[in-house]
């Protein structure tokens, strides 16, 4: 079994994942992507990494504030300026109902992705909870970048392989060109064993 990606201890979850490298190109009209797959790779996440990232997810509020920090520090530049700049030009009101209003929104964006996250973890039984949290630590953990290449990853497990090449672009935010490759590439693969 391959050693965890997080700690280097021994792996107690594997997975076998597809590469999907995306470069963002601009140009006049905009920005436009550009993906191609990748290689099949084989990761792995031991109980210690996957049984902490679940602990992360039921128990959030310990991991809140670190997340929280940067809309509270809006959130109050956003007050200051319009508590001291009430009176003064308009422009600076509005910047402070703008600071106001993103630190508020992010604030809410992140209160709100924790508990979607705690109810999904706390509806699993806790074999397939940890599974899921595992896998949660291997995209917080495996590369992202490769050059100037983004790089994401489709699992290879039956779930997966049940998609539609249509649906695979869709959950995968794969072009279409790209989703069809990558659909007949997981089903020349054959899916990783359950631990």
């Amino acid at each position: 079994m391959a050693a965890c990606l997080k700690c280097g201890g021994e792996g107690d979850y594997s997975f076998r994942v597809l590469e999907v490298h995306t470069l963002h190109v601009r140009d006049l009209d905009g920005e436009k992507r550009v993906q191609a797959l990748g290689d099949f790779r084989e990761y792995a996440v031991c109980c210690v990494c996957a049984q902490a990232r679940l602990d992360r997810a039921l128990r959030p509020e310990r991991y809140l504030v670190k997340r929280l920090a940067p809309f509270l520090a809006v959130l109050a530049f956003g007050l200051a300026v319009t508590a001291v700049c009430w009176t003064w030009e308009p422009a600076l009101r509005l910047l402070g109902a703008a600071g106001i209003f993103c630190g508020g929104a992010g604030i809410v964006s992140v209160l709100r992705g924790a508990g979607r996250e705690k109810r999904a973890c706390a509806a699993l039984p806790q074999e397939e909870a940890l599974r899921r949290a595992a896998w949660e630590c291997l995209l917080e953990t495996a590369p992202k970048k490769a050059g100037d290449n983004d790089l994401t990853y489709i699992p290879v497990n039956p779930e997966t392989l049940k998609l539609k090449n249509g649906d695979l672009g869709i959950v995968y935010n794969l072009l279409p060109a790209v989703a069809k490759q990558a659909w007949d590439r997981l089903h020349g693969a054959e899916p990783p064993e359950k631990p």
